[in-house]
């Protein structure tokens, strides 16, 4: 994570560089342009023999640059968040589009019929439909058309912030807009085309004619004694939802998809909390990580034991290497640690913390599967700084890590291999708060010492970097859920309203309040969201583990982490919208014009 206030890069003059330390015409890094088209390969490997006797360490390509790495990753997690993302909307918009719309047209049976009976084709009828469809669609693609722009804007300033690009400009091109608006008809038209195909069938003298009325009879059994404890518009409540199983199930459907997509997007703040706190709080057990120019002696830990405020000290070694096995291969590190460490642990994401044996590599499950190999196969190992020997070891244990792909051998056994004497490269460091200040002053007095690493500045860091980013999204997300949700209800709410407004005048004119009559219609509305609860729960969790399996990378993986109170939120807002559709239906119901919905209609 990028840290301007403990990190920076002084440039000055080679010349006056090069007198500092007395390396007149000195170099120690060489940066290669290649033709266009170019294969970076074979020049890599005779740059490497040419620079081997000068003391090069290897080559390497800008794909496999840490920076190059590091961001090539992220736009792969930004393509499939385009790719997962909508899909998962628009999917959920075309589920909502064909509710409404069934609903819509279920009202309008006998208005279809007369357009059959005065000569109107099936042609015209589904065209018709199609045009209601699209212009309701069009709403949706100019407000977003706006929304995406200004997000998107945001967005990039937020990377251009994070990566400091020398130049990153936001140009939204026509042909952008072109292909949101052509996919959203697309998935409105595709999520309706059945209903609407249905009314262009109905014949005219069956649809001029009213449903056949519901049969009733008489409650037995179970559902007999359940009923007779309930008050009268309750009956008539549970009666309608059972009616009506159909409909009544693709509103809870509905519903619970917006709970679904509220539990995703909030999930990734419970997901990166639980990642924090595996791998740097349990997993580094340490206060500071101190690097060193060149290895030392591991007598210097005794030094770092006797500076002011340092509790413990051990010692690890980090070399990059070329990891191989058969035609596949990797270029990464291998760490030295001892089995015996209790700062810098080898740590699995189940919490088991692993000894590292005194022959043998540790390897994270990723690598693992990069590489194609598996406990007791070999690994070929090119070391690429000092002596830079080769040497092949087994691997013996497999773990799952976050972040990154590690590998990790004994260290007495690295530096036997390395054929150096015991031999030390960071020190890791829990120290006594109260004698930060000291210390601080102390490591900057030792020449040995190449940077101090705060893991608790790393960790606020990290916080810091993602909390602008992950609120936005989230921030976006809930809304864009919060308005599925009210707008699954209302417009149920309203259709219900439209169908029933006889039924609930004549109740009204038989004598019951308008409270009562207010409750037969949001009571079968608000059982139908509690219906939806848990059922958008266990959506929400599978779509949270679709986008979580999407963004697996070399870089990290994010964990598949829901808390409770992630549920009780969405649970909340849930019942929030349904409160704000209830409060707007409500007052339409007691505005209904008993008279005029009384009329028979002709």
């Amino acid at each position: 994570m990028p840290d301007d206030r403990r990190f920076g890069i002084l440039w000055m003059g080679r010349e006056a560089l090069a007198a500092a330390y007395d390396l007149d015409g000195a170099f120690n890094d060489i940066t290669l342009t290649l033709l266009r088209g170019a294969s970076p390969e074979p020049v890599i490997e005779e740059l490497d023999e040419l620079l081997e006797r000068y003391g090069g360490v290897g080559a390497i390509a800008r794909k496999d640059q840490i920076s190059n790495w590091f961001l090539m990753n992220e736009l792969q997690q930004i393509a499939t968040m385009a790719t997962i993302m909508p899909s998962i909307f628009l999917a959920v918009a075309a589920f909502l589009a064909n509710m409404v719309l069934a609903r819509l047209i279920s009202t309008e049976r006998t208005e279809i019929g007369l357009m059959k009976a005065f000569g109107y084709s099936n042609t015209e009828i589904v065209l018709h439909y199609c045009k209601l469809v699209m212009v309701m669609t069009s709403f949706g693609i100019v407000l977003g058309w706006g929304v995406g722009a200004v997000f998107g804007r945001v967005t990039t300033e937020l990377y251009a912030e994070l990566y400091r690009f020398p130049l990153l400009i936001y140009k939204v091109g026509f042909g952008v807009f072109v292909l949101g608006t052509l996919i959203s008809l697309a998935a409105a038209l595709l999520g309706t085309i059945s209903v609407v195909r249905r009314a262009a069938l109905l014949p005219p003298a069956e649809a001029m004619r009213p449903p056949e009325p519901p049969v009733y009879r008489r409650a037995s059994g179970w559902t007999g004694k359940f009923t007779t404890w309930l008050d009268q518009p309750t009956r008539i409540v549970m009666r309608h939802i059972i009616r009506n199983p159909v409909r009544s199930a693709l509103t809870s459907v509905a519903v619970a998809l917006s709970i679904g997509v509220l539990i995703m997007a909030m999930q990734w703040m419970d997901s990166i909390n639980h990642l924090v706190q595996v791998y740097f709080v349990q997993g580094q057990r340490q206060d500071l990580m101190v690097g060193l120019v060149e290895p030392q002696s591991s007598q210097a830990l005794l030094e770092f034991e006797h500076l002011p405020g340092v509790l413990a000290a051990e010692g690890s070694r980090v070399l990059s290497a070329d990891l191989r096995a058969g035609e596949r291969w990797h270029r990464g590190q291998v760490s030295g640690v001892k089995p015996d460490d209790r700062l810098q642990l080898v740590y699995d994401v189940s919490g088991e913390i692993i000894r590292v044996p005194a022959d043998g590599l540790v390897v994270s499950t990723k690598l693992a599967e990069k590489l194609a190999i598996d406990v007791g196969d070999t690994v070929h190992v090119e070391v690429l700084e000092g002596r830079r020997p080769t040497f092949s070891v087994p691997v013996v244990r497999l773990f799952e890590t976050y972040i990154g792909m590690p590998a990790y051998i004994h260290l007495d056994r690295l530096n036997s291999l390395m054929l150096e004497r015991p031999s030390v490269e960071f020190a890791n460091l829990l120290i006594d708060e109260n004698r930060e200040a000291e210390l601080y002053r102390e490591l900057k007095g030792m020449p040995e010492v190449s940077a101090v690493m705060i893991k608790q500045a790393a960790i606020d860091t990290f916080y810091e970097t993602l909390a602008e980013t992950m609120m936005i999204f989230v921030s976006f997300f809930a809304a864009f859920a919060f308005a599925l949700g009210f707008g699954v209800i209302y417009n149920s709410a309203r259709i219900s309203l439209s169908e029933r407004g006889r039924d609930l005048a004549t109740l009204r004119v038989l004598g019951m309040t308008r409270l009562e009559t207010a409750y037969i219609l949001l009571a079968e509305v608000g059982l139908l969201v509690v219906f939806a609860l848990p059922a958008g729960c266990i959506a929400g969790y599978m779509l949270a583990a679709v986008m979580t399996s999407g963004f697996e990378t070399e870089l990290f993986r994010i964990p598949l982490i829901i808390e409770a109170s992630t549920y009780g939120m969405a649970i909340l807002l849930a019942l929030a919208s349904t409160a704000v559709s209830a409060a707007f239906v409500r007052q339409r119901l007691n505005g209904l014009d008993m008279i005029a919905v009384l009329k028979t209609r002709e």
